[in-house]
């Protein structure tokens, strides 16, 4: 055989047969916003009452997701496995970043977030840095966002029951002192009132069988903070007597 033959066979059989577009699909493509599902709306039965703070005149407390609640909502949204979470600690506070697979990512996309700041009155602190955090990373979401961003809510004390929580005094013969304020019996959230996008408009505490309404629509010109709704609507819930 000669050169040129040698050196042509050798070309073919070094040759890869052209594949088709079909064998080969072009990448698909990525469009914004990417689809992610939406978390479904938080039940009355899934909020708690937290109190900011009590005094003889008032009481501010802040509503709060329950975090087994917000967790069974990512999970009905996402599926336990379409979901993550990670802690760290940066900036002196400790952060948790909540991850939502995406396929065409073919990972998470992670949102973190701290615990929201503010006074609350909670028996474990460091309890609460890891839950608030959770819960609002979670928010970002759209799990427990609804309640996550109502504002503090403030109540007189002609609207709900205070006692005063006493000290017996180190003498015996002495009466006790004041040494703060507490309510009577805690508040629970019973309905939520919503705007036709979803967002919360009004709520309806029990403190027992006592309605505690707030409405969330107008802000009073007092010494409170802007973003503090002090209104008492009775009328908010028109199928209560």
């Amino acid at each position: 055989m000669s050169t040129t033959a040698k050196s042509n066979a050798k070309s073919t059989t070094r040759r890869k047969p052209v594949q088709s577009a079909q064998e080969h699909p072009a990448a698909q493509a990525v469009q914004f916003p990417l689809f992610a599902p939406k978390p479904r709306q938080t039940a009355p039965q899934e909020v708690q009452v937290v109190i900011c703070e009590c005094s003889t005149d008032a009481v501010r407390v802040r509503l709060l997701p329950d975090p087994a609640a917000v967790w069974c909502m990512m999970d009905e949204t996402f599926g336990t496995l379409g979901w993550t979470r990670r802690y760290y600690f940066a900036d002196g506070r400790l952060w948790c970043g909540v991850g939502v697979y995406h396929p065409l990512m073919n990972n998470f996309a992670i949102k973190d977030a701290a615990a929201p700041a503010g006074k609350l009155q909670i028996s474990n602190p460091d309890k609460w840095k890891e839950n608030g955090s959770f819960l609002a990373a979670c928010a970002l979401w759209g799990a427990g966002a609804d309640v996550m961003a109502l504002p503090s809510l403030t109540f007189a004390a002609d609207q709900v029951s205070i006692d005063p929580v006493h000290k017996r005094a180190k003498n015996p013969n002495d009466p006790p002192t004041v040494a703060g304020y507490r309510l009577h019996s805690a508040l629970t959230v019973d309905k939520l009132l919503r705007a036709e996008d979803g967002h919360i408009i009004g709520v309806q505490l029990l403190q027992g069988e006592r309605k505690v309404v707030w409405q969330g629509c107008g802000v009073d010109q007092g010494t409170g903070p802007p973003n503090e709704s002090r209104y008492h609507f009775r009328g908010l819930f028109a199928a209560d007597p």
